[in-house]
């Protein structure tokens, strides 16, 4: 069914792109000039657009979904009237534009780099104890992103028989139990002991996952346990920090991201990432 789904978008983007080239030949033939900067700004806008459209009818709408969209209207505007705008206003809005988008990918840079670097340091962790972030459930079945998170902490907890897990969120909008008590489940139905899951069911948010979970981890297995947490491989240097910022001593394990989600929660992402770091939260 995955494999399915990839292709009916890989096919609508090359539909979109196959039809962009089209209408950019067409109108050439007729007479008017339409360079190959202005056919490559068009033709990423429309598709970071289309990106948008398609995403918001397969995931919870947030941030994330939008910001292809953000950054694809600018792209559009420039493809129609570039070549207007080479005096007065027009040409401030032109350069205003190319710095903005200088910044955001000197940003993507930045913050790409620490992703990656953070979620490969959790290869080879050796842990008394696992942290799994919590995410939106719906109902009481976990969502494929918390599934990611569950199918790699069920294989860390397999293969690392003494460690003890801590399955950590509280019950938000739309959710018929706690995200704790549906990760334990889905743990146990994939044969964990559940004599070696503890819930953490009131934390709201990242801090509070870390804040809470630690007490449990201190009480069950010692102060000076060694803790790991899982959580999807974007996430894993900022929750790393706020793990820091807790006093909680913990080693990211990436778990995959949804496939079609990666760009969304890549841009979403760095945000966070940039609000952290003006609010002196990491």
């Amino acid at each position: 069914m995955y494999t399915r789904w990839r292709l009916y978008i890989l096919a609508v983007f090359l539909i979109v792109i196959g039809v962009l080239l089209f209408c950019c030949r067409v109108w050439r033939k007729r007479g008017h000039s339409f360079s190959a900067l202005r056919e490559a700004f068009l033709i990423l806008g429309v598709v970071l657009i289309v990106e948008t459209l398609i995403v918001s009818t397969l995931s919870n709408y947030n941030l994330g979904v939008i910001l292809p969209a953000f950054f694809g209207v600018p792209l559009v505007f420039l493809a129609l009237v570039l070549p207007k705008m080479d005096k007065g206003f027009l040409r401030f809005l032109k350069w205003l534009i190319a710095a903005c988008y200088a910044v955001a990918i000197g940003i993507f840079l930045v913050c790409g780099f620490l992703m990656i670097r953070a979620s490969s340091a959790g290869e080879h962790v050796e842990a008394d104890a696992v942290i799994v972030l919590g995410a939106a459930v719906h109902g009481d079945k976990v969502t494929w992103v918390l599934e990611n998170r569950l199918n790699t902490a069920a294989d860390y907890l397999e293969a690392h028989t003494n460690a003890v897990c801590v399955v950590s969120g509280g019950q938000g909008a739309g959710e018929t139990v706690t995200e704790a008590s549906a990760m334990k489940l889905y743990l146990v139905e994939r044969g964990i002991d559940a004599g070696r899951i503890y819930t953490e069911e009131q934390a709201k948010n990242t801090k509070e996952n870390f804040e809470f979970s630690k007490a449990i981890i201190d009480e069950a297995v010692g102060k000076d346990a060694r803790i790991a947490f899982v959580t999807t491989n974007f996430h894993v240097y900022r929750a790393g920090q706020v793990a820091k910022a807790q006093g909680v001593d913990a080693v990211g394990i990436p778990a995959e991201d949804v496939w079609y989600l990666r760009l969304n929660n890549f841009l979403r992402e760095c945000v966070g990432i940039c609000v952290y770091a003006l609010r002196g939260d990491i």
